[in-house]
């Protein structure tokens, strides 16, 4: 039986779907009171590869205080889900017009969701990314070059000039300016303040990667039972503020086994 709908209810639909659409916004500012920062974050772009694989791509940024920074350099992640993983072991590059970025010093982590719907009935679902931080340089001439490739080991991906417009926005402040809320304007444009504490002097492009991965790590073995996993760890991150619960565990799978 066909189900009636209030007349007004029907002519309401259309400007919510125009409310929700307009929500959307090409890059997102987040000041983190605590840390003293703002994070400058774009929308995904997400392609799919001649495999049906769907990746997501997120680039972001971070300034002192409640400021607008040169960007010395960009936070970039690439990630997927699927029944099993695709990103694992491949090469990883970007063609940018006729140069091409090599993205292979990128931390890779992996976890498995036994509990996530995977379609048809079925549970489970690989979830995996990669991470590189990427210079400023880098990162503008993949975002401005009239022909973008993804290179995921034999795979190609256009990346469409217009699905990069969110990463040209995230470099140029003038655009960028034009998505913040008139309030956030007033802080970040009219009436700026030095930050608070001066920002520490940046890390590394691979330490940052590697705090991130000791960070992922930790959560997928902190349960586990092979006490082979909590070695690894343990040698791998000696000095990490894991590895005090990381020993502990150990002792306790040692004690196990001896009883």
């Amino acid at each position: 039986m066909l189900r009636k709908f209030p007349l007004s209810l029907l002519l309401f639909s259309p400007l919510v779907g125009l409310l929700l659409v307009g929500c959307t916004k090409p890059v997102y500012t987040v000041y983190f009171a605590e840390q003293n920062h703002t994070m400058f974050t774009t929308h995904p772009v997400k392609v799919t590869t001649e495999t049906h694989h769907e990746l997501e791509m997120v680039a972001s940024r971070k300034c002192p205080g409640r400021t607008l920074c040169a960007s010395e350099e960009i936070k970039f992640e690439l990630k997927q889900q699927s029944r099993f993983s695709f990103l694992e072991g491949k090469d990883y590059r970007i063609k940018a017009d006729e140069q091409t970025i090599d993205l292979n010093h990128r931390d890779y982590t992996f976890n498995y969701d036994t509990s996530a719907p995977a379609g048809g009935g079925l549970k489970g679902l690989a979830k995996e990314r990669w991470l590189v931080w990427l210079s400023g340089e880098d990162f503008v001439t993949i975002a401005e070059a009239q022909e973008t490739v993804l290179l995921v080991g034999p795979y190609q991906v256009p990346l469409a000039y217009d699905k990069r417009d969110p990463w040209r926005i995230l470099m140029d402040h003038p655009r960028l300016i034009e998505t913040l809320k008139d309030e956030e304007k007033r802080v970040y444009v009219e009436h700026v303040k030095a930050p608070a504490t001066e920002a520490k002097q940046r890390e590394q492009y691979e330490k940052r990667a590697s705090t991130e991965a000791e960070e992922a790590t930790w959560k997928l073995i902190k349960d586990s039972e092979d006490a082979g996993d909590l070695r690894f760890f343990i040698e791998q991150y000696p000095n990490s503020p894991y590895a005090v619960p990381a020993r502990l565990r150990l002792k306790q799978l040692e004690r196990g086994k001896d009883q």
